[in-house]
């Protein structure tokens, strides 16, 4: 007997479908492309975050340089600045300041989003409202905080236009970010100078001038106003360590070449 063949039958009309093949070749398609694309939108982030970091680093820069032309030409300085406000940590006298005199009151600047020290809130305020001297900060800010920018203390309008007045936090003697403390690891960070460009720098090494020379120096110590009586200093928030260069007392200049 002969086998008989039955005529496949016809799919209903405007009915689809895929075969296993075809689905699993979407599939991989789909991981290919994800794949290509989401470090892409990370990246794009990244850069985007970094690019409101500069912007927030340059509106701490004016802020200084304003408050220098009410105060006899000098920066915010937290050395000097103890009688204004006893109770608070040195490093965080600089931002009190600006706060004080109405320049900056927005505390968000001094928080990077991409920072992992960061815990993802931002303070309300820097001044605490219910200070009658207003010479108190606000506890949200201070507490358990690392800002994410380190501050010279002891510049002048009238020093040289190379001179850093704020930092990325995590920078090192040797030029380079600290992988562990670093805002955004050992990538890099911005730089604001007196003459107010705020560059962003992989490395600082070979790329700042000697506070005694025109000589080129990896050290910031030795690009901030130095004398033996009464040096600059730099100061930063925790987390930090001995081969970091800011501290919350301050870290004092040293002569360049």
């Amino acid at each position: 007997m002969k086998n008989k063949t039955h005529p496949q039958l016809p799919r209903p009309h405007g009915v689809s479908g895929f075969t296993l093949v075809e689905l699993l070749t979407v599939i991989a398609i789909i991981g290919v492309l994800a794949a290509i694309i989401i470090p892409t939108v990370g990246k794009v982030r990244e850069s985007a975050q970094r690019t409101v970091d500069a912007s927030n680093l340059r509106e701490i820069l004016k802020a200084a340089m304003l408050y220098a032309a009410d105060h006899n030409d000098r920066l915010p300085d937290p050395a000097a600045l103890a009688a204004e406000f006893p109770d608070v940590a040195p490093a965080f006298r600089f931002p009190a300041a600006l706060a004080r005199a109405g320049l900056l009151t927005d505390p968000s600047v001094y928080f990077a989003r991409n920072d992992p020290h960061f815990n993802g809130t931002y303070p309300t305020a820097i001044i605490d409202p219910e200070s009658a001297g207003r010479n108190q900060l606000a506890v949200a800010f201070t507490t358990g905080r690392s800002l994410a920018w380190e501050f010279v203390g002891g510049v002048r309008l009238g020093d040289v236009p190379t001179t850093p007045v704020a930092f990325t936090r995590g920078l090192t003697s040797t030029g380079t970010w600290s992988p562990a403390t670093g805002v955004y690891g050992d990538a890099g960070g911005y730089v604001a100078f007196l003459g107010g460009n705020v560059v962003y720098q992989p490395s600082v090494a070979g790329r700042l001038i000697s506070n005694a020379s025109g000589r080129t120096v990896d050290d910031l110590r030795q690009a901030i106003p130095y004398n033996e009586t009464n040096p600059a200093k730099i100061y930063g928030t925790p987390p930090g360590s001995a081969s970091l260069l800011g501290s919350l007392t301050g870290t004092a200049a040293t002569a360049g070449p």
